[in-house]
């Protein structure tokens, strides 16, 4: 809710600049074309949702730990609708894709009495919050899986290595916002299908069937 909020409260300001004709004509190109832009980033951000898998072991209460996965799943998958509706309500088809960040630049709208405005540092800051605890969350499953994986007795000993590692390769993949774009374009619809979601899902099913041949030899 602390990352919702602050959106709903933009969607509701831009309101009364909204034009629903800006979202016409749906599908000139077919749906095939639509499917085809939609089909990267949902596998992108949707992969990353298995990292969710690896906290249900911590968990006492695994069922409640499901029912808030599918909730944010929900939540994430919501939030994009509402975020790209509200773009192209504002901008229209033709003039979005000239924006590297259409939210960020729809903030920018928001002017009530010529009091109420510049609110994009607010949306600054809710994004980075937002990926700095997505970072830690990521950094902390890499830290324990790998002291898991080595049979470490605290994980705390790979945070340091890691962190400079983070630093380094973060600093090495994408030096500007070019290169960044060229990665998510041209790297990401690979890279993050292929290790956040197929690497687990074949760990996970190796894990299952030598669970299995275990229970089968005992008994």
């Amino acid at each position: 809710m602390v990352f919702i909020f602050p959106l709903l409260i933009m969607v509701v300001l831009l309101l009364r600049d909204f034009d629903p004709k800006n979202m016409f004509p749906v599908m000139r190109h077919g749906i095939m074309l639509s499917i085809k832009g939609a089909v990267v980033p949902g596998l992108g951000w949707f992969s990353e949702f298995f990292i969710i898998a690896f906290f249900f072991p911590l968990l006492t209460d695994q069922e409640k730990g499901k029912k808030w996965g599918m909730i944010s799943v929900l939540s994430v998958a919501l939030t994009m609708v509402v975020t790209n509706l509200t773009a192209l309500f504002l901008f229209g088809g033709t003039m979005i894709s000239s924006y590297l960040y259409p939210v960020f630049e729809a903030s920018r709208y928001i002017s009530i009495a010529d009091f109420f405005e510049h609110l994009e540092a607010v949306v600054m800051v809710v994004w980075v919050a937002g990926i700095f605890i997505k970072v830690s969350v990521f950094f902390y499953v890499l830290s324990l899986g790998t002291a898991q994986w080595l049979n470490l007795s605290d994980y705390r000993v790979v945070v340091f290595p890691y962190g400079f590692l983070l630093i380094l390769f973060g600093m090495w993949v994408t030096s500007n916002i070019q290169e960044m774009s060229r990665f998510l374009e041209l790297v990401s619809p690979l890279h993050s299908p292929l290790f956040l979601l197929a690497i687990p899902l074949c760990l996970l099913f190796l894990a299952m069937f030598r669970k299995g041949r275990k229970g089968e030899q005992q008994r």
